[in-house]
């Protein structure tokens, strides 16, 4: 079986980017150790400036560099390829037309991608047309130009014609391309407008991916190989190398000093030396955009005095972001306090959020730690976990997705939040249900989610009312023996969601298990697997089918079917699915529409994200709540971060505005399904109508019902319940270890 899903906007392409989680799985004490206490006596270190950028309403930001005087330059356009330039010049920015380019393609529809200056003042510019074909033209006084013939880009290759991604000018005047289908970097004289070297480079991933950068003095470093970046001077000559030691990442720049290389990544700023293999990370990812998941950086810039430039985009909110990096040596080398915040997996929307925070709190410092697994959360891992922070040692915050409240909150780990969420509600208008039902034990609330999402289903109503109850689900299988009520699906995938529609049923309000229950949950599961054609899975692993490690650490993938699709051929029965974005929603809906179904919720049933919880022996339990109600504010619940739908109304509602925003207009998805013994299915969509988007939050405002699991024993019934439908052991066994297993834990 196969699935493929693609999301393209112009020439991004947008990769698939599995979560590998990684950290300690205890948080760090909160008592200061005399290491610590020396750290925070000395100073000095690189800090976050926000500029704000000059650009006006209308205007699209173009590119960042700088001029042959070295001062910063900023080029935007606007409507008719009018393009304005920018120079920062002694704290201010000065604007300049440049008409050469307007009167270049005067009538034509030009997409600016980048403008270079050499030191002499010559203006090169680079560009795509309407048919995504590229330009590029130079000015050699600012007022005249010129639309340069290069045969190199007239050249059609397996993927059409070149699809340039950068441009550089080295210290000869060369200009160096590169083509994002291709693994070569193109030198072309500026005279002739000839080919004269091709120099071999790794395979770009993205359009946004940058495969060589220009140094002051014109050398040029091409990324040659995985890790290494090749310096040549302005006659072509290699003169060393630069070793990248950190994780892969689209969105890295560099830029020069003298001597020095330094890049800028989502780990941080990095200093290197050519031949040296040691690099000093000079300011750490996560004090600054560069770690933000909804910012890219698109320029990066090294100023006079040792400080930087990085110019950001958040794609998704249509925006740019200017920021100054300079040394403070006033500022303490480490914080006054430190925050310490503990989850079994990441979560974007906490972690963004940290940047924020400590950009408004310089004295605080909120270190993120996760468990360090990818899957299989152990008992062991949990006893260590509460042995620490029973002890009172462990994270001032917690998130508790896969933990269980309810023992934290009897055992007196969690404090009680209850007068702070009356406090947020007092304030604004939160989904109530959702921010106070996810963690409540005995009337009080010892955790709130930050985000949440919607599980749907949509298909055959007869199909659909047999979900009600595990007695319902029985009787339908037991009467219709000849298909599967989830059309085709995952093994797991059954397991799962069965188990979830059905907890409540199965696991009593003491934590005993029903054993009976368990047993007929067990038998129908694999009955409907034995219709459902869950082998066409099993050589599939879950990366291809586009099921991330996050999502089986949080069982968040309990409600997605990677075979829903084909109830377009089997309209008979049901198909759900887990929708976290507006993004989520255009598969399964594009699908409800070729079948002219709707969607329902299930149970009342929404996923919590992020939910917060607070260390009833932490030290710093003032910072811990400031910093748990800044995860609720407007300015965090608004940000464009798809790892689920915010819990402030305010923001729920603007989730519509994406619709019609330029961001959705130009993405489109295409969904393709290959099935051993069935027809292919291909879907290709769009964004979601904003009534379709308008009718989910209306849905939303109705969800009361956390479907929310302890990791353990969610893991204990997985491992036993895939031995029962393996055929290894029989329901009523497995059905009694899961018991067993389950006491013996909830007695620990």
């Amino acid at each position: 079986m196969k699935r493929s899903r693609k999301y393209e906007k112009h020439l991004i392409v947008i990769l698939s980017v599995f979560l590998v989680v990684s950290g300690l799985l205890t948080g760090c004490g909160t008592g200061k150790s005399d290491r610590e206490n020396a750290d925070r006596k000395a100073k000095g270190h690189y800090v976050e400036e926000d500029m704000e950028l000059p650009v006006k309403e209308g205007e699209t930001v173009v590119n960042l560099t700088k001029s042959g005087e070295g001062n910063l330059i900023l080029y935007s356009q606007a409507e008719d390829a009018q393009v304005y330039r920018y120079e920062y010049k002694e704290g201010e920015w000065e604007q300049e037309s440049l008409e050469w380019v307007s009167q270049l393609y005067d009538g034509e529809k030009m997409y600016l991608q980048e403008i270079q200056e050499t030191k002499e003042g010559m203006q090169v510019a680079r560009g795509i047309d309407e048919e995504m074909l590229p330009h590029i033209a130079r000015s050699s006084n600012g007022r005249k130009g010129e639309l340069l013939e290069i045969p190199y880009l007239k050249q059609q290759g397996e993927f059409g014609y070149p699809a340039v991604t950068n441009l550089q000018i080295d210290g000869a005047g060369n200009y160096w391309l590169n083509d994002m289908y291709s693994d070569k970097i193109t030198v072309i004289d500026p005279d002739s407008l000839e080919t004269i070297r091709e120099i071999n480079s790794v395979q770009g991933r993205s359009s946004i991916q940058r495969m060589f950068f220009s140094a002051e003095d014109g050398d040029m470093a091409v990324n040659t190989e995985d890790g290494v970046f090749t310096i040549f001077d302005p006659e072509l000559k290699e003169k060393g190398e630069l070793r990248i030691n950190q994780p892969e990442s689209d969105s890295a720049w560099m830029c020069n000093i003298k001597e020095n290389w330094y890049l800028i990544s989502p780990e941080g700023i990095t200093r290197m030396t050519p031949g040296n293999e040691t690099s000093e990370v000079i300011m750490d990812g996560s004090k600054g955009e560069m770690g933000s998941s909804i910012s890219y950086t698109t320029g990066f810039v090294a100023g006079a005095k040792d400080d930087f430039y990085a110019l950001y985009t958040q794609e998704k909110a249509e925006t740019n972001s200017l920021a100054h990096y300079v040394y403070d040596a006033d500022a303490p080398a480490a914080p006054e306090h430190t925050l310490q915040v503990f989850a079994l997996a990441e979560n974007q929307t906490v972690q963004d959020a940290i940047l924020g925070f400590q950009k408004g709190h310089p004295d605080v410092e909120v270190k993120f730690q996760t468990s360090g697994k990818e899957e299989g959360i152990t008992t062991d891992d949990i006893r260590t976990l509460n042995t620490e922070l029973l002890s009172g040692s462990g994270a001032d915050i917690l998130l508790l997705d896969g933990l269980s409240a309810k023992t934290y909150a009897e055992k007196g780990i969690l404090a009680d939040l209850t007068d702070l969420t009356d406090e947020l509600t007092s304030q604004e208008t939160y989904l109530e249900a959702v921010l106070k039902n996810t963690a409540q034990v005995d009337g009080k609330v010892y955790g709130m989610p930050v985000k949440f999402s919607v599980p749907i289903i949509y298909g055959d109503n007869q199909a659909k009312e047999a979900l009600s109850s595990l007695d319902e689900l029985k009787a339908y299988v037991e009467t219709h023996s000849d298909h599967s009520i989830v059309g085709i699906a995952e093994r797991e995938y059954i397991r799962d969601f069965l188990f979830q529609m059905y907890q409540d049923e199965i696991i009593r309000d003491d934590g005993k298990v029903d054993q009976e229950k368990l047993t007929a949950l067990l038998e129908t599961e694999i009955k409907i697997a034995a219709n459902a054609k869950t082998e066409a899975f099993d050589e599939v692993n879950s990366n291809e089918l586009g099921i991330g490690m996050a999502s089986r650490i949080f069982h968040q993938g309990m409600f997605s079917n990677a075979g829903s699709a084909a109830i377009l051929h089997y309209p008979e029965s049901i198909a759900t699915d887990r929708i976290s974005s507006v993004m989520d929603m255009m598969i399964p809906y594009t699908i409800m529409g070729q079948l002219n179904l709707s969607p329902d919720t299930l149970k009342d049933f929404y996923i919590p994200h992020g939910i917060v919880g607070i260390n009833q022996g932490t030290k710093e339990k003032e910072l811990a709540e400031e910093f748990v109600k800044y995860l609720f504010s407007q300015k965090v619940q608004e940000k464009p971060v798809d790892d689920g739908f915010p819990v402030l109304v305010s923001a729920l509602d603007k989730m519509k505005d994406e619709v019609d925003s330029e961001y959705a207009q130009s993405l489109g998805a295409i969904a393709s399904w290959s099935i051993e013994g069935e027809n292919e299915i291909e879907v290709e969509a769009g964004y979601p109508t904003v009534e379709e988007v308008e009718d989910l939050i209306v849905k939303c405002r109705t969800l009361s019902n956390p479907a929310v699991q302890d990791c353990v024993i969610w893991s204990i019934y997985q491992t036993e319940a895939d031995a029962c439908l393996g055929g290894s052991i029989d329901a009523a066994t497995a059905a009694k270890n899961i018991a067993q297993k389950v006491d013996t834990y909830l007695a620990e």
